[in-house]
């Protein structure tokens, strides 16, 4: 274990992962709000909601409230998760500038015009003749966080092997500022010809990074599959993609399939009043929304019950609503779940063990196949539940499953707060030998 700490410590202490971390705490206030925001528009507003069915919306908010609402938490989320990927790219420059003592800010802000260049021109490709300033959004959104962080780490790189040192000053005069300005004329013009040939590229070979033809070709089969030897490997792999910061695949699958597999199964236990015996048993949709998701929520009951850091627990408290109706990106980022390397194994891997457990015990006829539709925002522990029609034996099964997954991550987390003191401590020595 000490080994295995050692190696973690070593992880966190490369210049890359201190960025990630450095950007992603910094930028936890705006996907908390953002994650507080989507939950008010899934549920709130949001007619094929739990929430919204159970206090009858439709008869007891009015017409204005609900176009007032709408519009409100639409437009937040829209300014917090929606452009999420210039704030990265900004402070992920920022930091990685600053860790070499260049102009930081004049870096962030070459890496705003690099990021937007490049999802305006991958938006031009699409729609040629079109004069507005369209951007592609799956560039600027929080589910392509990993592109943001590159483009804002190698700007930062640009500053760091081209520009010149910069300290800090309380009062800078004009001539001071002037100076700085010119000093930072020549990284900045680099970087922003990167920015350019990159922009080119995806124009001329329209290259449309993180193509929603393929990541919803690669949820839809994850869903509708039947065959495990398909759906475990699908599920390690999506998680992959989400704690690298590409959350496509995860927010592109939907809480009900209609897929003719899932509809043969609502017909059989429709006119069987069971569907222990469906024809479709290890549907995909049905084990990776019932069993593999509650792996998040039951990461952030462990970090409020177990973890001995106040901000992170309070990090953990605030978000806890959320994380219980599938709003998880102000958790990803706050903590931050995204390229930390001790979360690696426990987000890839235990979301697929999760499945196999569920698997085998429908197999054995403990628990009921999820077939039945559930409403979108249904808290984790009670998917399955909703999905059997009720079925208490299905639920016990989750709890002592979810039971299982806290037991799993109490040591993460632990581990987690020994390698960030270790960090922290030599964070504080680098800085007292710099000064």
């Amino acid at each position: 274990m000490e080994y295995f700490v050692r190696i973690l410590v070593w992880l966190r202490r490369r210049v890359f992962f201190r960025i990630v971390q450095r950007t992603l705490v910094m930028l936890m206030p705006v996907a908390t709000i953002g994650a507080i925001f989507q939950l008010l528009r899934d549920e709130f507003f949001s007619p094929d909601s739990l929430i919204y069915n159970i206090f009858n919306f439709d008869n007891n908010m009015s017409n204005s409230v609900w176009n007032a609402g709408n519009v409100i938490t639409r437009g937040m989320v829209q300014v917090t998760i929606g452009i999420f990927g210039i704030y990265v790219a900004y402070f992920a420059a920022v930091y990685t500038a600053r860790l070499y003592r260049k102009d930081s800010t004049m870096a962030g802000i070459a890496a705003v015009i690099v990021i937007t260049f490049c999802s305006y021109l991958s938006e031009a490709a699409r729609t040629t003749g079109n004069n507005r300033a369209v951007f592609y959004s799956r560039m600027l959104n929080i589910n392509g966080t990993l592109l943001a962080i590159i483009i804002g780490y190698v700007v930062g790189q640009v500053f760091h092997y081209l520009g010149k040192d910069y300290v800090k000053s309380t009062f800078e005069h004009t001539d001071r500022i002037r100076h700085r300005a010119w000093n930072a004329l020549l990284p900045t013009s680099i970087a922003i010809i990167l920015g350019l040939i990159i922009g080119i590229t995806l124009y001329l070979f329209k290259i449309r990074l993180l193509d929603s033809y393929y990541i919803t070709s690669l949820a839809t089969k994850l869903e509708n599959s039947n065959n495990l030897l398909i759906i475990i490997p699908l599920t390690m792999f999506v998680s992959l993609l989400w704690w690298f910061g590409i959350g496509y695949p995860i927010s592109s699958l939907t809480t009900a399939s209609n897929s003719g597999t899932a509809i043969a199964n609502l017909n059989y236990a429709l006119r069987h009043g069971s569907s222990y015996d469906v024809p479709y048993k290890y549907l995909g949709s049905g084990l990776l929304n019932s069993y593999a998701l509650m792996v998040i929520f039951a990461l952030a009951m462990v970090i409020i019950l177990y973890t001995k850091q106040r901000e992170i627990e309070a990090i953990a408290k605030v978000n806890l609503i959320p994380v219980t109706f599938g709003a998880t990106n102000g958790l990803f980022i706050g903590l931050p779940i995204i390229l930390n390397p001790i979360y690696f194994v426990p987000i890839v891997f235990l979301p697929a063990i999760n499945e196999l457990f569920a698997a085998a015990a429908i197999k054995l006829h403990i628990i009921m196949p999820t077939v039945y539709p559930v409403l979108s925002g249904s808290p984790s522990l009670l998917y399955s539940f909703f999905g059997t029609n009720g079925n208490w034996a299905t639920f016990i099964f989750t709890v002592v499953l979810f039971i299982f997954d806290v037991g799993i991550l109490i040591p993460t987390v632990k581990i987690a707060q020994e390698i960030s003191e270790k960090v922290l401590a030599y964070d504080k020595e680098e800085d007292k030998y710099a000064k």
